[in-house]
């Protein structure tokens, strides 16, 4: 019975052993950087933020039963759902441009994709609310350019304006859609040119961006120009460094054995030959062109456009993450031919090569993460951690109920205040900060320092005010990543305390040290 429920269901079998696994490695692994400073988007939700627009706070907010239950699990909630969810989309997908056989092998491509089904499928990013509407926005064009009745072809555009719209309100990057998709238009589909479904779409993916516009013409526009200055092409020339990062990340972060299957696949089909299936009435013929000419509008546009900037900016290779969707199904499609029972050939050892590979990321990362003894970093005090990434996602458990200790001593004494803040001068590792300490101890944070640091933080301080002249505040410093107090808000404060150092262990060595200080009289007014 259960064998045969394997085969007739194999990708639900697929999401649950992918969903138990996500589930745990979240239980195990504290929030990185990026993750501590989303939850300060569900702490404060608006229009838009600094860096991005609001929907991964929203769903952050939503699956934290309105931030009562804020464990790094449901933190990660909305990632490891859409996970599950986007796991049957793109099988569905697989299915619509060729057959079922196609959609199981996508599905495994997504869950062996290290960006779509680590970044995106454990950790919670803008990227992991986005590939749901990605992928759902590809549904709805390729159903649009398959159908044939008008009531048909006028419901997917409309869906397809709707779609695109909120990827984009997850992340900006979705406009992108948008272009791929009047690209293929304009070039393959003229006739749509002149359906005002068309035009009505485009205004319901505008109407959806609208608030993200009107939040930041309240706000100096802050949002295009912080996203411009990371992409501006500026004096220095070519950057063959950043270059390298970029491309050798999104080989590393696609799967290397999955980019093998995509550029053979493309080698095919810049020969134009058809990407035949097998002949068993389960199958169809191909995946016809006008599918993978779509497919790869939406695809190819953003991962040449992040490759293009990389040359002369630094740039992160995730970037083009969710450009890999279309490839994915476009690779699926190639393998699909290939795969026979009881043959060993290339394709089926690039699958299994991408199973072993993730599977082994998901088995060694926690283990290296949790049980490394003491810290990679050769750097010593007080800079002990310096560049050890691990220590982003591990043992920030352990500082709360030191300074918890700390403070209420301090409260106890008539050293400190209870309503002292916490002061963060940049968002990391303030976010950390924030989500560890300040926020379970129901503490004020209070961001002091330029906009371009502070990020979030700056409108933070909406919610908790500032610093009042004369009354101090707690400050705590990470040794991997320190700042001096006094050379950070010098004249900002009349003096500086070290309060006491709390040491974080790892596998009973040293991993890394939090400085803590007392910030004294304050000199900062409402204005600061």
């Amino acid at each position: 019975m259960a064998i045969e429920y394997i085969e007739k269901y194999p990708v639900t079998l697929l999401v649950i052993i992918f969903t138990i696994i996500r589930l745990l490695i979240a239980n195990l692994i504290d929030l990185g950087n990026d993750e501590v400073y989303y939850f300060t988007y569900a702490v404060l939700p608006d229009w838009n933020h600094f860096d991005h627009p609001p929907l991964v706070g929203i769903f952050i907010r939503i699956f934290t039963f309105n931030l009562n239950c804020n464990s790094e699990v449901f933190v990660r909630m909305p990632g490891i759902v859409a996970a599950a969810i986007n796991t049957c989309l793109i099988a569905h997908l697989g299915n619509l441009i060729k057959n079922q056989n196609t959609g199981l092998i996508a599905a495994l491509l997504y869950n062996t994709s290290v960006y779509s089904s680590i970044l995106c499928g454990i950790f919670i990013l803008p990227d992991s609310v986005q590939l749901t509407f990605w992928l759902a926005a590809l549904y709805a064009m390729l159903r649009c350019i398959k159908a044939t009745g008008l009531s048909d072809i006028h419901r997917y555009l409309l869906l397809t304006g709707l779609f695109i719209g909120l990827a984009t309100m997850s992340k900006i990057h979705g406009v992108f859609l948008w272009l791929g998709f009047l690209g293929f238009i304009a070039f393959d589909r003229r006739g749509l040119l002149k359906s005002p479904y068309l035009y009505i779409s485009i205004t319901i993916t505008a109407l959806l961006v609208s608030p993200v516009l009107f939040w930041n013409f309240s706000n100096d526009f802050i949002t295009w120009r912080f996203h411009s200055e990371r992409v501006t092409f500026g004096d220095s020339g070519i950057n063959i460094r950043s270059f390298l990062r970029t491309t050798i990340g999104q080989v590393l972060y696609a799967n290397p054995f999955q980019v093998v299957i995509y550029l053979l696949a493309g080698k095919t089909l810049a020969r134009r030959f058809s990407i035949t299936a097998t002949t068993s009435a389960a199958t169809t013929s191909a995946v016809d062109a006008t599918s993978a000419a779509l497919l790869l509008w939406c695809s190819l546009p953003i991962i040449a456009c992040t490759t293009l900037v990389s040359l002369f900016r630094d740039t992160l290779p995730h970037w083009s993450g969710p450009g890999f969707l279309g490839l994915m199904l476009l690779g699926a499609a190639w393998a699909d031919k290939f795969i026979f029972p009881n043959l060993n050939n290339l394709p089926k050892k690039l699958l299994a090569g991408s199973v072993g590979l993730i599977l082994f990321v998901f088995a060694a990362g926690p283990i290296l993460i949790r049980c490394y003894p003491g810290t990679m970093s050769p750097k010593s005090f007080p800079h002990t951690g310096a560049g050890d990434a691990t220590l982003d996602i591990t043992g920030w458990e352990q500082l709360l109920p030191a300074f918890e200790k700390l403070r209420n001593d301090d409260i106890a004494s008539g050293s400190m205040k209870r309503d002292a803040p916490m002061v963060v001068h940049k968002w990391f590792p303030g976010s950390h900060i924030y989500y560890h300490v300040a926020y379970p101890l129901g503490m004020r944070t209070v961001g002091i320092g330029k906009l371009e640091d502070l990020h979030q933080f700056a409108w933070l301080n909406k919610l908790y005010g500032q610093v009042s002249a004369g009354s101090d505040a707690w400050y705590i410093t990470p040794s991997n990543n320190f700042t001096d107090p006094a050379e950070q808000f010098a004249g900002q404060f009349e003096r500086f305390e070290k309060a006491g150092t709390i040491t974080q262990r790892r596998n009973s060595r040293v991993a890394r040290y939090w400085f803590v200080y007392r910030l004294r009289n304050a000199r900062l007014t409402a204005d600061q």
